[in-house]
């Protein structure tokens, strides 16, 4: 890929400071893009006056491009950013991350090793902090007993539909996986035929894992270890606790539905992870002392029994 052109794509919403933080850390990039395609569905003008400054002292590249929504929703935002991005490789950038120097590099380096153009996406190693934060035993074992999302695996989607990272487990290998998360980068020309799913709206939830494994199903998708950000997972601008687990439960559910087969064996695997994620939001329930995230997986069970009794109406 001689003629490779890098696009960044970020969807933004009231956090100019975040974003700030996020795009020095792109001028730091040992390899810069050749552009930077904001999407932004802030409240204010806040992060356009960010981008503004940057824009004004970037000289010629990476080249700014910024665009206003009224839709607050990230997975519209992402696929806005596709259509408008010139590059043929497209890189989403959370706007709360902060990127290692050789970010970039790492990761264009393996499209241009690909001589076939077999691979069509790529994904690094996100630290949650900027820690190396290691997990109890006892939290892992509850998770892979209850088929549990976790960070200490080999990137597999399992037959309950949660998802088994590399993060943890794999710091050392450039290996293939079925999942990549937010931030990561694909082939435009995949991006064509595959798109962020927007009826996952607002700050969506496991839109980026549904995205992956659709595609992963038909192209090969590769996570290194080598590229690595740092996610703030910031708190400013998130919709509530209360709508976070709702969607947390019922996006699983809706995503599970969507790509798994529907087989008596995935769906045990579904309600026995169910058990799990209910044991565990009553802990953290106790722990914080609120009832917002029991109250909002109830919420996301009360939709996902709506789905369900919705289903066997149309059948019947």
């Amino acid at each position: 890929m001689s003629a490779m052109r890098i696009s960044v794509v970020i969807a933004t919403k009231d956090r100019p400071d975040d974003l700030k933080e996020c795009i020095e850390s792109i001028f730091n990039q040992t390899e810069l893009p050749d552009e930077v395609v904001i999407v932004d569905s802030s409240k204010d003008n806040r992060s356009y006056k960010v981008v503004q400054r940057f824009n004004l002292s970037s000289g010629v590249k990476p080249f700014f491009r910024y665009f206003h929504t009224s839709k607050q929703s990230s997975t519209f935002q992402r696929n806005m950013g596709v259509e408008v991005a010139k590059g043929n490789i497209i890189h989403f950038i959370d706007d709360d991350v902060i990127l290692e120097p050789d970010y970039l590099r790492q990761i264009n380096a393996i499209y241009r090793n690909d001589s076939t153009g077999e691979i069509a996406g790529v994904g690094g190693l996100i630290i949650r902090d900027k820690r190396t934060v290691g997990r109890g035993f006892l939290i892992d074992l509850f998770k892979k007993i209850f088929l549990l999302s976790n960070d200490n695996g080999d990137g597999r989607m399992l037959r309950s539909g949660w998802a088994l990272m590399q993060f943890r487990k794999n710091t050392s290998k450039i290996s293939s996986t079925e999942l990549l998360q937010g931030c990561c980068s694909y082939r435009k020309e995949i991006l064509s035929k595959y798109k962020f799913d927007e009826n996952l709206s607002g700050h969506a939830v496991r839109e980026d894992i549904d995205l992956a494994f659709r595609i992963s199903r038909k192209h090969k998708l590769i996570y290194t270890p080598f590229a690595k950000l740092y996610h703030k997972a910031s708190t400013t601008g998130r919709e509530s606790e209360e709508i976070f687990y709702q969607k947390y439960i019922y996006n699983h559910f809706y995503i599970f539905r969507k790509n798994m087969k529907g087989s008596i064996i995935n769906w045990l695997c579904f309600w026995w992870s169910e058990i799990g994620s209910m044991l565990g939001i009553i802990f953290l329930s106790f722990r914080k002392k609120s009832v917002k995230p029991l109250k909002g997986a109830l919420s996301g069970y009360f939709l996902i029994g709506k789905d369900l009794v919705s289903t066997k109406r149309s059948r019947s």
